[in-house]
């Protein structure tokens, strides 16, 4: 498999420019793409814009019904099918082969994300690589504008070589475009932890030349350092990784968005949302977000029990030991991002009473489907639904919860660590109950803590799967999972790393 997407990404490294697309109406209308040619290309900002345009728009792949171009896998407005992978969520159609390797069924040879997810990437990373290595022939632009836009293209470079090294391990490196020449072509892959390398490098750049102000859709210096506090944390930096969330902290250039939870996944709640740091931008028609039609209409995401029963109730503690919660009203003095998240029996799935939510009647196996990302202005939804709402990939939220687990995995917890994840139980629409901090308070409790925190509040962001793996926890937890079908998630440990 890896043999063949390998000519894929020598192709699109010849042909990249034929390829640039846009998640933007504008230079959809202003450049048609199939007039773009090499000779006549990098002359004008215009060119460096439609360039750049193209990086982006990889975000945006996936599921995008009206145009066979876009309809592959990747991230995009798919991204929720990685809880699918998790016990979080079930997998309920044979889209992208998901269903498959959550049932530790992949292969080589099991196509859909298992291969996509592989070529999505090196696509994204042939346009960067190609914007990086001739932008500085566009003279007309100043040096401080050319290394921005290098800056964000390193950010999006980034972004997918940690996707792949996420999913795949050692991986083909490159930073320049690929020719057709045999040392091109035979590019073997390179170790993980020199991958590593190169993604902290592409996003200490970013962060050194990207401006420093809030997220309104082109990556920014928050973002970068977002990004490389995840990675970090992936590699048990714990120290550094503090630091870096502490960064960001203290630039003070974002904050928790306190005009409701559900509408950060909604618009016009993301509009110049103060929490929102990074995620792939929808404009109908040109490109629209999936979330309505794959996750309302042919409900292809279904959150599990498992995930349903960890929220807390009101009181702050597990609902097998409150004394306000009510199993003939399960749903009742629970934490409100339930509510939020989960559509669940009685739950109104358009705006009037009528379009209440019944899983008998819709055949939802397990009884709940997503709420977050839903806009129930497009009730009664259909496959050729068109929504807008963007894909987010990095928020406030989760720079707090990650500086709390750097800060305890290296030191233990402290007064600032508890103050980070409390600052998201605070949210005006949430107010659960906030951690105290006492000299009692151990590691261990601290991690649990934590790690609670964070599979409630990025709940079906595509977050758990790779938490899980990072943890050490996937198989202990997989093994014990069940679909609503019956079906058991064992997990074998080749599935850590995809071939």
């Amino acid at each position: 498999m890896k043999k063949s997407v390998k000519k894929t990404y020598l192709y699109l490294s010849l042909a990249a420019l034929a390829a640039l697309g846009s998640c933007t109406k504008d230079f959809l209308n202003k450049n048609p793409t199939d007039k773009i040619s090499e000779s006549t290309f990098w002359k004008t900002q215009t060119d460096a814009d439609l360039a750049l345009s193209g990086c982006y728009e990889f975000l945006c792949r996936g599921y995008n019904s009206t145009s066979s171009s876009n309809a592959r896998g990747g991230w995009g407005g798919a991204s929720m099918f990685w809880d699918g992978l998790s016990d979080d969520a079930f997998v309920s159609s044979t889209s992208n082969n998901f269903n498959i390797i959550s049932r530790s069924g992949i292969t080589s040879t099991t196509g859909g994300m298992q291969s996509e997810g592989y070529e999505i990437s090196y696509q994204a990373i042939a346009a960067c690589n190609k914007l990086i290595a001739n932008i500085d022939r566009i003279t007309s632009m100043s040096q401080q504008d050319r290394d921005r836009y290098k800056a964000e293209a390193r950010f999006i470079r980034a972004h997918y070589y940690f996707l792949l090294t996420n999913l795949y391990g050692d991986v083909p490196l490159t930073l320049e475009p690929l020719g057709m020449d045999d040392a091109s072509i035979r590019l073997g892959r390179t170790p993980k932890t020199n991958i590593i390398e190169a993604i902290l490098a592409d996003l200490d750049y970013a962060s050194e030349k990207l401006p420093n102000t809030g997220y309104k859709g082109h990556a920014v210096r928050g973002s970068a350092l977002g990004y490389k506090t995840k990675v970090l944390l992936t590699v048990k930096k714990w120290a550094e990784a503090a630091a870096t969330a502490k960064i960001v902290m203290d630039e003070n250039k974002f904050s928790i968005y306190q005009g409701g939870y559900r509408d950060l996944f909604r618009k016009p709640g993301q509009n110049n949302n103060p929490e929102i740091m990074f995620s792939a931008r929808f404009l109908p028609p040109n490109m629209y977000s999936p979330a309505d039609m794959m996750y309302s209409y042919l409900k292809t995401i279904q959150p599990l029990g498992y995930l349903v029963d960890s929220y807390y109730a009101i009181d702050g503690k597990d609902i097998k030991e409150s004394t306000v919660y009510d199993a003939k009203n399960p749903y009742e003095n629970r934490d409100p991002r339930l509510k939020s998240t989960i559509m669940y029996r009685g739950v109104w799935r358009g705006t009037t009473a009528s379009s209440a939510f019944d899983p008998v009647a819709e055949g939802v196996l397990g009884g709940f489907l997503p709420r977050k990302y839903i806009n129930e202005s497009k009730w009664p939804t259909s496959y050729a639904t068109q929504s807008d709402q963007d894909w987010v990939f990095l928020r406030y939220a989760d720079i707090l919860l990650m500086y709390a687990e750097a800060k305890n995995e290296s030191a233990g917890p402290d007064q600032t660590a508890v103050d980070a994840l409390n600052k998201v139980r605070s949210r005006a629409d949430v107010k659960m109950p906030l951690v105290q901090f006492s000299g009692s308070l151990t590691k261990n409790e601290f991690r649990d803590i934590i790690r609670h925190e964070r599979r409630i509040e990025l709940a079906l962001e595509g977050q758990r799967y790779f938490d899980l793996k990072r943890w050490g926890m996937i198989k202990e937890v997989m093994d014990k999972t069940k679909d609503p079908d019956g079906a058991s998630r064992l997990f074998m440990a080749r599935d850590t790393l995809w071939p």
